[in-house]
């Protein structure tokens, strides 16, 4: 199906949607991708497969990276589009936002932010943060990390196993750093501490803040003061993993 997106209205319109009838299990507003009132055509045609199931996060940012590919989008032009990126997110909604057993669907609601309450769906812009990077939007995280590391091995793999509805520690951890996610041998690093690939998933504990050498720390604190010294950038993977502190011990022994 052709891709149109919201225009101001329509997001304002699938937000009335997010704060009411969708936790009661109503059908998601489709319609308002192709009303004229709602909706514009993108300056580009794209084409998206009505009805495609995604495994999970790392599924669904591959085919977003080849999908644009295919209609030469670049990721450039759609990176700071909220109108965009919400209609990704209702195009696919009952992905996102499930039916449970009861019929009943889960919505998640940041009532701290006066902007902007419905961010895993809605984007919202943060500053300073490089290519206007989006906090925690369900769509627009996967896709980036998916774009910045199309051409590895492993294609992120280790912060995208989980399900496209669940914004887990994997991705809350990596997502807003800008200097993490295009890092592909950091990227790798990640994986050779935390993947289990025996169940092809993160190791229980990866993100617990009191056990040491956690993904937080190593992308956070010890990255930060890393820079005075090295630089993991012109490092592969190989001399960054052997250049880390002794509180990485244990991971590497789990590997």
């Amino acid at each position: 199906m052709k891709f149109r997106i919201l225009n101001d209205e329509g997001v304002d319109r699938f937000r009335v949607y997010l704060a009411g009838s969708a936790s009661e299990g109503e059908v998601p507003p489709r319609h308002l991708l192709s009303r004229e009132n709602t909706s514009q055509n993108y300056k580009k045609d794209i084409f998206l497969q009505v009805g495609k199931k995604f495994s999970n996060k790392n599924n669904f940012g591959e085919y977003l990276v080849r999908v644009f590919d295919e209609f030469g989008v670049s990721r450039h032009e759609v990176i700071k589009d909220r109108n965009f990126w919400a209609s990704v997110i209702l195009f696919y909604f009952e992905q996102f936002a499930p039916l449970d057993e009861n019929g009943f669907r889960k919505i998640a609601k940041d009532e701290k932010d006066a902007n902007e309450k419905f961010l895993k769906y809605i984007p919202k812009r943060v500053s300073n943060q490089g290519e206007g990077l989006f906090f925690r939007h369900l769509a627009l995280g996967p896709y980036q990390i998916s774009e910045y590391n199309r051409d590895t091995k492993n294609k992120a793999d280790v912060l995208l196993s989980g399900k496209i509805n669940v914004w887990g520690d994997d991705i809350e951890q990596t997502a807003g750093r800008v200097e993490v996610i295009s890092n592909k041998n950091l990227i790798e690093v990640i994986r050779m501490l935390y993947w289990d690939s025996s169940k092809g998933t993160l190791k229980k504990g990866f993100s617990s803040k009191g056990r040491p050498g956690n993904l937080l720390r190593l992308v956070g604190d010890l990255r930060n003061q890393v820079k005075l010294t090295k630089d993991w950038y012109s490092m592969d993977a190989e001399e960054i993993y052997d250049s880390l502190p002794p509180e990485y011990d244990d991971w590497k022994i789990d590997s």
